[in-house]
């Protein structure tokens, strides 16, 4: 058990790779027994060779130097269970490697399964993903992050809506979707396992376009229709859960349902108050103070705590921590007084375009940028050049220029067609 608990041989290596990407996976115990529980040796030595940018089966042969023929059908055992993610285009299938969030955390609760022991591996998933702050820190650094909230479009009013953009509308991106699929909350059913799970409706995790459809082919969920899509974001707004998108203009992957005891990305904020883990929608709560009455159920139902009543008898009124607010909306049904309403913020939140772009950007903030350049790990010159690379994108100058409005289209073009 040595070599699992300190980082040494197969897991080692593999916690190596999963932390160069942009969330990261710091070292930890707790880790190491997840990753032995999901990966067996043969897996995690095929994980720890293979890039975080999606290859094909020849170019994991290569790294791996297995013939494709005995690759092939670990590879497809690992999509399976969620350990690496195929996608189809133009006939032909590349596989990446899943990261911890959003990735094979998720993947390994979105269904009940007996190929792996879930509870086990539940107890160590609270240990490292909500009660250590080093991977909270970790995955949450930066200003650009993997989730964004939407705001309740029935928490606006009218005239507000014509703010809205598209991709900040749940309705549009449910609409706009290809394909759609719905798995249990991953972080709700973590917690059942560890008898602590709220209420709150279990399966009504939505995965999106391509993503959807690997969910259903891989049978981590089910397959759904638009309409059903849209039944679960109009239930899940009747339950006050907070709907959290992936991070993207184009092409989202997928929207949570989370609330504020499970849901890990939440629970940063409110048990570590990193206020920037979720990007916040561009609308703030606002109080009318002739209105308020200061009776306190909006702040009940605030799944970060964002507001607080201040005053005494009839003077008490609410009030708001920007910082802090998610602008999701979910506190405005409990307000009977109409003394609440979503307004927008000074700026409108910038969202990233692509996948891609969020990815790189992630990177660049976290001081990862090198390992999407050069992320051949057994070549002395990939080593090399990501070491000077770390050291010219850490300079100021430099990071400022890449992660700047005027640059940034032309030089996600020129990576993604490079």
């Amino acid at each position: 058990m040595g070599h699992i608990r300190n980082g040494k041989g197969v897991y080692g290596r593999l916690q190596k790779r999963l932390d160069r990407f942009p969330v990261g996976a710091p070292p930890a115990a707790a880790l190491y027994e997840i990753l032995k529980r999901l990966y067996t040796v043969e897996e995690a030595e095929i994980a720890a060779r293979m890039p975080i940018t999606p290859i094909g089966l020849d170019g994991i042969a290569r790294r791996t130097k297995k013939p494709p023929a005995a690759l092939l059908p670990i590879l497809e055992r690992m999509a399976d269970k969620g350990l690496v993610m195929d996608f189809v285009r133009k006939g032909k299938t590349s596989y990446v490697l899943s990261p911890t969030l959003v990735g094979f955390f998720e993947f390994a609760f979105m269904r009940v399964r007996d190929d792996i022991p879930q509870k086990e591996i539940a107890r160590h998933m609270v240990a490292y993903a909500h009660d250590d702050p080093t991977f909270v820190r970790a995955a949450f650094a930066g200003k650009t992050q993997v989730g964004r909230t939407l705001v309740h479009e029935a928490a606006l009013d009218p005239e507000d809506m014509t703010r809205v953009l598209d991709y900040e509308r749940a309705t549009h991106l449910v609409r706009e979707a290809k394909a759609w699929a719905v798995s249990l909350c991953y972080c709700r059913h973590v917690m059942e396992h560890e008898g602590k799970a709220c209420a709150k409706p279990m399966e009504v995790c939505t995965s999106l376009n391509s993503s959807a459809e690997y969910i259903a082919r891989r049978g981590l969920g089910r397959k759904i229709s638009r309409e059903e899509a849209l039944d679960i974001f109009a239930r899940t707004r009747e339950e006050g859960l907070v709907h959290i998108a992936d991070n993207v203009r184009k092409r989202p992957a997928f929207v949570c349902h989370c609330c504020g005891c499970c849901c890990a990305m939440l629970s940063a904020i409110n048990r570590f108050k990193m206020f920037d883990a979720v990007a916040t929608s561009s609308f703030e709560a606002a109080f009318d103070p002739a209105k308020c009455s200061g009776c306190g159920l909006c702040a009940k139902r605030c799944p970060v705590s964002a507001i607080r009543i201040e005053g005494e008898g009839k003077g008490k009124k609410a009030a708001l921590s920007p910082e802090v607010c998610l602008g999701c909306g979910v506190c405005k049904p409990a307000c009977n007084r109409a003394a609440l309403a979503m307004s927008p913020r000074k700026e409108r939140v910038v969202v990233p375009e692509t996948a891609w772009q969020r990815w790189v950007t992630m990177a660049i903030e976290r001081g990862k940028f090198q390992n999407l350049l050069f992320d051949d790990f057994d070549r002395l010159d990939h080593a090399a050049l990501r070491a000077v690379t770390r050291i010219v994108v850490g300079l100021p100058p430099v990071k400022k220029a890449l992660l700047s409005q005027q640059v940034q289209s032309r030089f996600f073009r020129a990576l993604a067609g490079g």
